[in-house]
């Protein structure tokens, strides 16, 4: 194999955490659609939860330094506390800068969690903790946190967040919803990180990218165009309520995580969250789905 060749094989082989995860096999789907050579860092124990047809068309390793050899850009995708967000993905990082890889992408894809303070949102602390220490230990590898909003899908904004409740037509409001907000779906979240991820340009370390930017009225009014359907608005108090309601869910549960929903729509609502300037024209092939199209979807 030539120089050149070898040059551009590293420059499209991707080492992946998490690829048994649903946004992290969509970024697997991606990666491979555009070419990469994949290599999928798979745990014995989960290796029963990996896609098969990505079994056949990725390398499947365990985790060990050599894995890292040859690779371009390191992605987690993982989810998890401090054990996995921080310190795993520190010791991944350590490993990748040892091996001379170029890019690291870390599992952020939310709302501009760098705008909170801390304990506004706990899985947001343990990411910027990770952040944090990950500039101190970088090296020369580019570490990126790719920020995208909140997902727009049926789990996320009409299902984990609490921000409508299709069955009953209705939407729930705290504040007074002017500020504007993001929203990208899991498969254009994977498309960007995919693109991120092969880029042979320098990438700054935040990366801003959204399908669609809406006021709370505006993001009813599209939902409501898609789906074809009137959804009544219900305003459940002032965002100081709300910081009282997320108060109360942290109190009653255990680690305060029932709270957690709550805490992402505040981010949001408020304007804490709202990410910078997008960089979506950097990937002009991606055209991402908007709220109303992927409502429409719904429906089909």
């Amino acid at each position: 194999m030539s120089t050149q060749a070898k040059q551009n094989e590293v420059a499209r082989t991707v080492l992946l955490v998490g690829a048994t995860g649903h946004l992290g096999e969509l970024i697997a789907r991606e990666l491979l659609a555009q070419g990469a050579s994949l290599r999928l860092l798979v745990r014995a124990k989960s290796r029963s939860k990996l896609n098969h047809e990505l079994e056949d068309r990725a390398e499947i390793v365990e985790e060990s330094p050599e894995i890292f050899d040859g690779v371009h850009t390191v992605i987690s995708a993982v989810q998890g506390g401090t054990d996995t967000i921080v310190e795993s993905q520190l010791g991944w990082l350590r490993t990748a800068k040892e091996a001379g890889v170029r890019r690291f992408i870390a599992s952020d894809f939310s709302m501009n969690l760098f705008g909170l303070e801390d304990g506004e949102n706990i899985h947001s602390d343990f990411r910027r903790a990770f952040a944090r220490r990950a500039e101190s230990e970088r090296g020369e590898v580019e570490v990126v946190h790719l920020l995208n909003g909140a997902f727009l899908d049926e789990s996320v904004l009409f299902g984990f967040l609490g921000a409508f409740d299709l069955e009953k037509a209705e939407a729930y409001l705290w504040g007074d919803g002017k500020e504007k907000m993001e929203f990208t779906t899991f498969a254009d979240t994977a498309s960007f990180t995919a693109a991120v991820a092969l880029d042979e340009r320098p990438v700054p370390d935040k990366v801003f990218v959204a399908g669609d930017v809406l006021t709370f009225e505006e993001l009813v009014s599209e939902v409501e165009a898609g789906l074809g359907l009137s959804i009544a608005v219900k305003n459940l108090g002032t965002l100081e309520d709300m910081n009282a309601e997320i108060d109360r869910l942290r109190k009653e549960s255990k680690g305060g995580f029932a709270a957690i929903p709550l805490m992402y729509w505040r981010a949001m609502l408020s304007g804490k969250g709202k990410l910078g300037p997008l960089m979506n024209e950097r990937y002009p092939n991606i055209v991402p789905v908007t709220v109303r199209e992927y409502s429409a979807s719904l429906v089909q």
